[in-house]
């Protein structure tokens, strides 16, 4: 069979014949299926045939379907596999336990074969986004681990090369090439397994102070020196009766990339201007990075914070559409915001974390 012919697989798990018949009918040979009546022989089946989508009736006479579809998601082969729950029963309590129990979806008999055909298809599709996504999230951080530890030692070395005495100003230039690109493609590293770490809300925040003003200054000396060639004039307004309780390496962070950002599409011998601005009706601290660039384009504005968000994949310049996203995923554990606009006479950019009343005090 060729592969684009290829049928998602259907696990049909009850103990009534009847049933089985009257599902495997509705189904007809659009989909592989295959049957179980009892938990232990849906485990069994699960581990070699690795169904797409499972229908689980939880009514049957000697097993608890919401215990047999909790054990089926906690399947290691069957994380992203998509089960959906038939009974008879139809009280909201009755769907409330089976989403608890790892459900995606509930169906309530008598229920019509398009309803049915309907759910399936959709949540098939969705398996197969998740999958995708999922081979695109382990290939980025394969890629990620794989060139740390070669381009440490590129830019070592690179370094050492700069340091020798005999080294002639064109050669010094060659070598600081390798260095930009060498500390460019490490930056990208590092910025793909923490936004990786951010996606699986794996991340806990560690809480501390840190005064507006202070954050500032050490988030400006990790800008890459390789933009400060521009001499740009960074005007630091932020406060420094104001102190954030966030996490600071995060938080650091996130402006570090704010100014990465205004650095790169601002002009030479222009200014960025860092302010913090208590919001008079949500009462929200605003910590704004404005720029002296072209603005952002409208049709952007709602997609700038997207992953990999850039205008045209091919042909981009730098920045690698990564550093936004990481702000808005630091920003949301912190149950802020990250919000864009173009200033008034369309001169620059202002990007702003926004953080709400419970972390921040005036000193």
């Amino acid at each position: 069979m060729a592969e684009k012919d290829k049928k998602s697989k259907i696990l049909i798990v009850d103990d009534d014949p009847m049933n089985i018949l009257i599902l495997e009918e509705m189904l007809g040979d659009k989909y592989e299926n295959r049957t179980a009546s009892s938990e232990q022989e849906a485990i069994g089946i699960c581990d070699k045939f690795k169904p797409d989508l499972i229908l689980l009736d939880i009514t049957m006479q000697n097993s608890n379907g919401y215990e047999i579809c909790r054990k089926l998601k906690s399947h290691e082969k069957l994380k992203l596999t998509k089960i959906i729950l038939i009974s008879s029963k139809a009280l909201l309590k009755d769907r409330l336990f089976g989403y608890e129990a790892g459900a995606d979806d509930y169906l309530s008999k008598p229920f019509d074969r398009e309803e049915l055909l309907a759910k399936i298809r959709i949540f098939i599709r969705l398996k197969s986004v998740e999958e995708i996504d999922k081979v695109k999230d382990d290939l980025i951080n394969i890629f990620s681990h794989e060139t740390r530890t070669p381009l440490n030692g590129i830019i070592g070395f690179a370094k050492l090369l700069k340091d020798t005495a005999d080294v002639t100003d064109d050669e010094k230039e060659y070598i600081d090439l390798i260095l930009e690109g060498g500390l460019s493609l490490l930056s990208l590293s590092n910025k793909a397994i923490l936004l990786s770490n951010l996606k699986k809300g794996t991340t806990e925040l560690s809480i501390s102070e840190i005064e507006t003003d202070k954050l500032v200054d050490d988030a400006l000396r990790h800008v890459p020196q390789s933009l400060r060639h521009k001499n740009i004039t960074v005007e630091n307004k932020a406060a420094n009766n104001i102190a954030l309780s966030v996490d600071v390496k995060l938080a650091t962070t996130c402006v570090t990339y704010l100014l990465d950002n205004a650095h790169r599409f601002s002009p030479k011998e222009s200014l960025i201007t860092v302010t913090t601005e208590v919001d008079g009706k949500s009462g929200a601290l605003n910590l704004s990075v404005t720029d002296s660039g072209p603005g952002i384009p409208k049709e952007r504005i709602d997609t700038i914070f997207d992953e990999f968000g850039v205008q045209d994949v091919a042909h981009h310049g730098r920045g690698h559409g990564l550093s936004l996203a990481i702000v808005k995923h630091v920003m949301t554990l912190h149950d802020g915001d990250v919000i864009a606009t173009n200033t008034v006479d369309s001169s620059g950019c202002a990007i702003a974390l926004s953080f709400p009343q419970k972390h921040f005090k005036k000193m």
